[in-house]
């Protein structure tokens, strides 16, 4: 019985010894996949912030071509109106035309970002215009770029003045307020 006694202690011993051993080998395992994991943490960081810098230079080049753009249609003054060029595009397209049946329509929209100022409207104007593109009753316009060679959002772009004029039609207290361009 001694012997038995033995045998299973040593059985006992030599289970708990494999046990730990594996134990200590899958914990090992997932050490190994933790300290893998935080180098991809920090490679997928480094990624990210090029990316960021990557991004930011793409927006500040697109701001830099969007005023290269507008130096055509835009005169270089407070408040802006447009130059000669922007003033063929807008009538030419027919744009002036097709603004003066969905005008209302755009100063509601314009309405809905709530600008604060006569700067903001313009601002907002443009902004808003720029996301036209797709805009049912422009699609003359749409036609007219198309057939001619010429851009479609610089067009509209130069509409955001009718859009801002027309806004201070109806919003005279933007204008009177206090706020200077």
């Amino acid at each position: 019985m001694d012997s038995n006694y033995v045998v299973l202690i040593v059985n006992i011993i030599i289970s708990a010894v494999v046990g730990m051993g594996t134990a200590l080998f899958t914990v090992g395992q997932y050490k190994n996949k933790v300290d893998r994991m935080e180098r991809d943490f920090e490679k997928l960081a480094d990624k990210k912030e090029k990316l960021r810098t990557d991004v930011d230079k793409l927006l500040e080049f697109k701001t830099q071509a969007q005023k290269f753009i507008d130096r055509s249609i835009y005169k270089d003054q407070s408040p802006l109106s447009l130059t000669d060029f922007g003033e063929k595009l807008v009538n030419e397209s027919g744009l002036h035309d097709i603004f003066n049946d969905v005008k209302d329509d755009l100063v509601e929209m314009l309405e809905e970002m709530e600008p604060s100022s006569q700067y903001d409207t313009q601002e907002k104007a443009r902004a808003l215009m720029d996301n036209l593109a797709g805009y049912e009753p422009f699609k003359r316009v749409e036609k007219y770029a198309f057939d001619h060679g010429k851009d479609l959002n610089q067009i509209l772009r130069a509409g955001a003045i009718l859009l801002r004029d027309y806004y201070f039609e109806k919003h005279p207290e933007v204008v009177n307020s206090k706020e200077n361009w």
